[in-house]
């Protein structure tokens, strides 16, 4: 099922057309404020597209009410996620492509910042900035700092250093690294990353640009274990050097991520000791 696919909106002459796709699978807890996020933006030229797997609560009907907003959305079966994402990627239209998790959100800016970033640096390829961690009433928790991009010590961590929602990519990207690997459940925009970084020029922008929503119900909460094995597979693919750089590499981004973040560390440890107490 899916609705009659729109014109995407072009009011902004000279202005690049941003695609942003949205997969979901029995998301409606979130979905509408994800939705209403993406709808938000000071930056006027998007198509929204929203790529629902077949969901059986009231997903649908959340994005029903938006359907007149939205460019493209699709109801069907599919294997998972990326497979969702590549579906969206494959009849974008935009020059400037992203993804967003149906239980995350953009801030307003968050478009415009991106877009006026790759308008002053044309030979970057994709960009990411730091991320706020949210719970699941839209506190907030904390923002989280990353280093910038070095991709020798990216695809030695055993986790992902570029924080998803917060990443914009040139759609020329795709001839040189394909798609998503949909064999990959929960580590494909590692994968990706560790493509696009391989071929393309990657940047940081010192700016938080999305929250990631914290609850028990997220894959990464309930898929640990298939994280930990996916990620192994990574390392396999992309690291022909030694074990040994691996581990020195590896030690040495934890520890910058720690330094960036020293503020919260002192926080994190400053609760503790008066839960403690």
């Amino acid at each position: 099922m899916m609705n009659a696919r729109t014109q995407p909106n072009n009011v902004l002459a000279g202005y690049p057309l941003v695609s942003i796709i949205t997969p979901v699978y029995n998301g409606e807890k979130y979905l509408e404020e994800t939705i209403k996020s993406v709808l938000c933006q000071s930056y006027g030229n998007i198509e929204y597209m929203i790529i629902d797997g077949g969901s059986t609560d009231g997903s649908v009907s959340i994005i029903k009410k938006y359907g007149n907003k939205i460019s493209c959305w699709f109801s069907e079966r599919d294997s998972g996620m990326y497979e969702a994402i590549n579906k969206g990627l494959k009849i974008a239209s935009g020059d400037i492509l992203a993804y967003l998790n149906s239980d995350d959100i953009y801030y307003p800016e968050t478009v415009k910042t991106a877009v006026e970033y790759f308008q002053g640096h044309l030979d970057v390829e994709l960009i990411y900035g730091n991320c706020d961690f949210i719970g699941p009433r839209n506190e907030f928790f904390y923002t989280f700092r990353y280093p910038k991009f070095r991709w020798k010590s990216f695809i030695s961590l055993n986790k992902s250093t570029i924080p998803q929602p917060t990443t914009f990519w040139r759609s020329a990207i795709h001839q040189k690294i394909n798609y998503f690997d949909t064999a990959l459940k929960m580590c494909g925009d590692f994968d990706f990353y560790a493509k696009a970084g391989k071929y393309c020029r990657i940047a940081y922008i010192n700016r938080a640009l999305a929250g990631f929503r914290i609850h028990n119900t997220s894959l990464t909460a309930l898929q640990w274990r298939r994280n930990n094995d996916e990620v192994r597979v990574i390392h396999e693919r992309y690291i022909n050097f030694s074990r040994i750089r691996q581990k020195v590499l590896s030690w040495c981004l934890a520890l910058q991520l720690k330094l960036l973040n020293l503020p919260l560390m002192f926080k994190k440890v400053y609760l503790c000791f008066r839960k403690a107490n």
